[in-house]
C-alpha cells in the first residue's frame, strides 16, 4: 500500500481508527495494563479514593478502576471520537467523561491518583510538553497522590528495528499499522490505514510519539515536586536495569516541605532517574482490584 495515494484522504488521529480500537487494540493492551497495575499497586501499597486516567481512550481502564478499586474516575482524553466510544464502555460506571488537554489539565477537584497508559503521555511531542504535563498533573493531585504512567524510551522501541507493521482485522474493517523509528529525533510515526468493506478507499490517520529519556523523566518529576518510588521494565515488571523498550513509573506526590527540599537538592544536582525497586516489595496482600472485579459484568463479557 502506498501511503502517498492516501494523502487526500488523510483524516485526524482517531477520528476513524476510535470505532475499530478495541476490537483491534484496546482489549489486548487492556489486559497487560491491568495485570502491571495490580502487580504494582500490590507492590507499592496503593489506595486511593478518587482517580483520573488521563489520554483514557476508549474508557476501558478507567471502568476497570470504577468497577474493580470502588472509586469514582474522571477519565480525561482530547479525542472526541474516542470519549464517543468510552460513553459506551463506561455506562453505569462511576466514571465522568471530560475532554481536556493535558498540557492544561484542570480536574474539577484534586484526586488521589492519576494514571497514564497505553503511550499517552507520549504523544506530547514537543519541547517540553510532557515537562509542563507532569506540573499539571501535579496541581490536579492531593498531597502524597501518586502518578502512574507508561512511556517509551529511546532504547529499541521497535525490537532494534528502524520499522514495523501489522494488520488487524475487525468486524468489517481491515486496520493497518506501519511504524517508523528515527532514531535522531526520537520520533515514532505511526500511519494507520482503514479500510472499511463499504468504501471504495481507505482512509489514513498520522499519529506521532517522541521517545523519552529516562534521565530527562526524572527531573521534570523532580522539579514538579514528584518522589519516584519506582521504575519498572514494562515486560516484565522487574525493577528497570539497563535499558528497557517501555518502561512503566510509580511516582508521588510530596508534601510543601518536601517539594522545597527536593527542589534544593536539584538546583545543584545533575541526577536523573534514582536507583529504582527500592521502595516497597511484594507482599501476599492482595490488591483491592483483584477481589472486587469479580463485580464488573461488562469487565467479565468482554475478557471471554
Amino acid at each position: 500500500m502506498k501511503m502517498a495515494s492516501l494523502a487526500h484522504n488523510v483524516k485526524r488521529p482517531y477520528s476513524e481508527l476510535a470505532s475499530a480500537y478495541d476490537q483491534t487494540i484496546g482489549w489486548p493492551a487492556f489486559h497487560r495494563a491491568r495485570r502491571a497495575f495490580e502487580a504494582l499497586a500490590r507492590r507499592y501499597g496503593l489506595r486511593f479514593r478518587s482517580a483520573a486516567d488521563i489520554g483514557c481512550g476508549t474508557g476501558l481502564f478507567a471502568r476497570y478502576l470504577s468497577d474493580c478499586w470502588g472509586a469514582p474516575v474522571l477519565a480525561v482524553d482530547i479525542s472526541p471520537e474516542m470519549l464517543r466510544v468510552a460513553e459506551g464502555n463506561c455506562s453505569g460506571a462511576n466514571v465522568r467523561l471530560l475532554r481536556q488537554d493535558i498540557r492544561c489539565l484542570r480536574l474539577p477537584g484534586p484526586v488521589d491518583l492519576v494514571t497514564s497508559n497505553f503511550d499517552a503521555l507520549n504523544h506530547l511531542t514537543g519541547e517540553g510538553e510532557l515537562r509542563v504535563a507532569f506540573q499539571c498533573i501535579s496541581r490536579n493531585l492531593r498531597p502524597g497522590g501518586h502518578l502512574y504512567f507508561d512511556l517509551v524510551t529511546p532504547c529499541q522501541p521497535l525490537g532494534g528495528g528502524t520499522t514495523y507493521a501489522r494488520r488487524m482485522n475487525t468486524r468489517g474493517r481491515q486496520v493497518t499499522q506501519r511504524i517508523r523509528w528515527d532514531r535522531t529525533r526520537r520520533m515514532i510515526s505511526i500511519f494507520v490505514a482503514i479500510r472499511s468493506m463499504d468504501s471504495p478507499r481507505p482512509t489514513l490517520e498520522v499519529h506521532r510519539e517522541r521517545a523519552y529519556l529516562f534521565a530527562e523523566v526524572g527531573r521534570w518529576l523532580m522539579d514538579a515536586g514528584f518522589v519516584i518510588r519506582g521504575v519498572h521494565d514494562a515486560a516484565t515488571l522487574l525493577p528497570a536495569t539497563g535499558c528497557p523498550a517501555r518502561i512503566i513509573v510509580v511516582a508521588q506526590k510530596a508534601g510543601a516541605r518536601a517539594t522545597n527540599r527536593i527542589r534544593r537538592m536539584r538546583s545543584g544536582s545533575k541526577a536523573g532517574l534514582p536507583r529504582v525497586g527500592e521502595d516497597g516489595a511484594p507482599g501476599a496482600e492482595r490488591a483491592p482490584g483483584e477481589n472486587n472485579c469479580q463485580r464488573s459484568k461488562m469487565l467479565r463479557a468482554c475478557e471471554k
